[in-house]
């Protein structure tokens, strides 16, 4: 049985009943607390004592500052407190692409009105999944002592980036209802993850796939999914000649990129985010195992918000104001008219 129906069925209607009384009996109006900002200054998020000036005044930390990844990012901060008149939180920071200023804040749990009936313990937090797509799994127990009701419950939360925020995993979750350890749950988890990028054809989509997070602002399921044909955002991949396209979706840019062959054998990635008024345009190059910016070395005067096309076909880009940059190779040439 689920955390949700365990509380449902044999807990929350005495919760609910008791919490009504009181309210009733005493005139009190109970407020929703204020939400924290959905960013903090990045000096907030330097180190694990910066985070605790984060906390609400009187609140107790339960578990962490913890660095975890998280969707695409690789490292972030985790952190659950406890506030006496509030109940439970679980938060993760984590930098904000392209704003060295701030990291952003994602509300993993909020507290619940049942919270205050309750002894919650965070037993432990881990990201699993592939690289690229990490979700979160918080283990909690849900506990009251005798005479109260000396009962017990263990269940998790698997927590996945889903665009701006976060969504939960209600069939990952279903496989840890009463686990306590860590090390059980990723055991009983490995199939799922084995099986959950969808696969792509083609050079550049395996590309794009693993591009960095400050370039392409999406996890790597995401990116999968949507280069899926079907899927609502899926414009075109078109493999023999590389190049694709995604729509973009809520405020969030869409993405085209191209693939450029160098002569010495490699290969250069052309990205473009594209907003209805605006575009961003990088290049990049394979660096080990990683990605280099090589805009400003293939493209000398490029500037990276210029409208511009990146082709389909052929080796032309071409921009708004009639400049066209072709590539020979080893670097885009602009040709005069």
């Amino acid at each position: 049985m689920g955390l949700d129906s365990f509380l449902a069925r044999r807990l929350l209607p005495a919760v609910l009943r008791v919490a009504t009384a009181f309210a009733v009996a005493s005139g009190l109006a109970v407020a929703a607390p204020a939400d924290p900002p959905d960013e903090v200054p990045a000096a907030a998020a330097a180190d694990a004592t910066t985070l605790r000036m984060l906390l609400p005044a009187g609140a107790r930390l339960m578990h962490g500052p913890l660095l975890l990844p998280f969707g695409a990012h690789e490292r972030g901060w985790l952190l659950a407190w406890r506030e006496p008149e509030a109940g439970v939180a679980v938060w993760y920071l984590m930098p904000r692409p392209g704003d060295v200023a701030h990291w952003r804040l994602l509300r993993l749990r909020e507290p619940e009105p049942a919270d205050a009936f309750f002894d919650i313990e965070l037993r432990a937090a881990f990201a699993t999944g592939p690289e690229g797509a990490r979700d979160l799994v918080l283990l909690e127990r849900y506990s009251r002592a005798a005479p109260a009701g000396g009962e017990r419950h263990d269940s998790a939360r698997v927590l996945r980036r889903d665009g701006e925020g976060v969504r939960a995993v209600p069939e990952l979750q279903a496989l840890l209802d009463g686990v306590t350890d860590a090390a059980e749950a990723r055991r009983r988890l490995a199939p799922a993850y084995a099986r959950l990028l969808p696969s792509v054809k083609g050079e550049l989509a395996a590309a794009f796939a693993s591009l960095p997070v400050e370039v392409v602002d999406l996890t790597r399921l995401e990116r999968l999914q949507r280069l899926q044909p079907g899927h609502p955002l899926y414009e075109v991949d078109d493999v023999a000649n590389g190049y694709l396209a995604l729509r973009g979706d809520g405020g969030r840019p869409g993405y085209v990129a191209a693939l450029f062959r160098q002569a010495d054998g490699g290969a250069v990635v052309a990205v473009q985010q594209r907003w209805p008024q605006a575009q961003r345009t990088r290049l990049l190059r394979r660096d080990g195992a990683g990605w280099s910016d090589v805009t400003a070395t293939l493209l000398p005067g490029w500037r990276d918000r210029d409208d511009c096309t990146l082709p389909r076909r052929g080796r032309t880009v071409a921009c708004a104001d009639g400049r066209r940059w072709t590539w020979d190779g080893r670097s885009f040439q602009l040709q005069r008219p």
